[in-house]
Formats: structure tokens, sequence, C-alpha cells
């Protein structure tokens, strides 16, 4: 108790330290240190681009939001905006910014971790790469040939996102939320999250998910689509696949209203069909 008392001590010394720093450099303010006492400040940065094939993002601790429009650009704001470096080279598109704040400091007043806006017309990308190791993803109208979408903690939101090719995403900690996509040969993970689907087209798509509920709902299945959960229900909603193979471990398992022990087979060679496995959960197809 009394090696705690003393740490928390420390930092609240060294917390009134910073904040005595700040106020004394114009207020309260973010201070990091840095080869020195400095304020993080916070700005707004514009880089108008021109055309745009490919994109490559490799972010740490930064929202991102991804859209179609008329002109490519990138626009970064929240703190220390120079940190993040934009450069479009023979059409690929690179965005990288390592951390929010270098050294180390207290943040009295920002509320918010660093956002990119990418702004791309509605033009098919050769290559889609995004690697955000901390930090929420939302696009919206993008369509690619092959997608590569990692998340190390955050949620990916999707609205009319096509991957025409081939593709993957990966999620260790955070939902993934999709609506209106169309996704060729996609494979996705994830760790620990929801993965959600509605008003969706997916041909020879693979999941699996190793803690949360899956949930696919108003969506056209072409293929094998193959769904995997470690610990969590699998829906599917308004499904029009004939052929079934379904195994739950630890579950139930509800074909159109009718019950079903494991595991269940229906034209399980069919050319469309539903192969589905659940260690530790449900499995419910209406």
């Amino acid at each position: 108790m009394r090696k705690t008392a003393k740490w928390a001590t420390l930092i609240l010394i060294v917390g009134l330290l910073f904040a005595g720093i700040g106020a004394l450099m114009g207020g309260v303010n973010s201070v990091t240190f840095d080869h020195g006492f400095r304020i993080v400040h916070n700005g707004t940065t514009n880089h108008k681009l021109g055309q745009v094939k490919q994109l490559n993002l490799d972010v740490t601790d930064t929202d991102i939001e991804l859209v179609a429009g008329q002109q490519a650009s990138v626009t970064v704001s929240g703190p220390e905006v120079k940190a993040t470096k934009v450069n479009l080279s023979a059409g690929v598109l690179t965005i990288s910014r390592n951390s929010s704040l270098p050294g180390f400091g207290f943040d009295f007043v920002s509320n918010h971790q660093p956002h990119i806006k990418i702004v791309l017309p509605r033009k098919t990308l050769a290559q889609l790469n995004l690697n955000l190791n901390n930090g929420d993803l939302s696009i919206q109208q993008v369509t690619a040939k092959t997608a590569t979408i990692t998340l190390g903690s955050g949620d990916m939101t999707a609205n009319q996102l096509s991957v025409t090719n081939q593709g993957e995403f990966k999620n260790s900690s955070g939902d993934i939320d999709l609506s209106h996509v169309t996704l060729n040969k996609v494979t996705g993970q994830l760790n620990s999250g929801e993965l959600s689907i509605d008003n969706s087209t997916l041909t020879e798509f693979n999941a699996t998910n190793n803690s949360g509920d899956t949930d696919i709902e108003h969506t056209k299945l072409s293929g094998i689509i193959g769904l995997t959960n470690h610990s969590g229900d699998v829906e599917l909603n308004n499904s029009n696949t004939i052929g079934y193979r379904l195994k739950a471990d630890s579950g139930d398992i509800s074909v159109h209203d009718a019950e079903h022990s494991s595991p269940y087979n229906q034209e399980p060679n069919a050319a469309d069909r539903l192969e589905i496995t659940s260690a530790s959960g449900d499995i419910d197809i209406e």
C-alpha cells in the first residue's frame, strides 16, 4: 500500500508540474516532453492530390475516414498534424503516422485523437492497404480490386465498399459493421468483437470470430460461405442458400424454425452452401 501511495503521489506531482508548465506557456494546455517541454497544438491541414491508384496507410492512435468525392484529398485534424506524413508518387498514396504524442506528457484539453479524412474519386483502386494500430475506421463508397485491412483496436464501419478480386480484414479488438457491401473472395478474422453484415452481396466469403456474434441479414450469398465462431452465436436472416454443413459443439441449430441435432447436413455438396461451425454458441438460419 505504501509503495502504491508513493507512485500515486509521484504521478500527481508530475501531472501538476505539467499543468503548471502548460499554464505558464499560455493557459491550460496539453504538454509533452521531447527534447524540452512544449505545447501540443491542435490544428488542421489539407493536402489536395492528383490521381490515386493505390492507397497504403499505416497509422497509430488515429481515426480514419475514407469517402468518395470529386477531388482527391487528405485532411488531417487534431493534435500534432505534422506527425502525419502524406506522399503521392506514381499514383500510390502513402499515409503514415507513428504516434499522436512524441516523448511523454499530459493531455489536459484534447479529448480526441487525430483524425484523417481521405477523399477519393469514385474509381476502382488497384489496391487498398489499411493498417490501424489503434483507432476507428469508416469507409463510404469505395471500390478496390484487392483490399487488406487490419485493425489493432477499434471499430470498422463500411457502407458501399466493393472488393472485386480478393481481400482480407482483421480486427484484434472491436466490431466490424458492413452494410451494402459487395465482397468477392474475402476472408475476415475477428479476435474479439461482433461481425454484422446487412443488405450486401457475398461471394466465396469466409470469416472466423474467436469471441463475438456473427449476424448476416438480407444478403445475397454465392459459392461456399464459411463461418467459424469459437465463442458466440451465428445468425443469418433471409438467407437464400439451400446447401448446409452445420456443426455446433455446444449450442443449438435452427434452420427455418426447425431444430436439428449436430452435425446437420442438407445438400452438403451444393455449389452455393453454408459451412458453419460454432464451438460455443447457437446457429440460427431464417
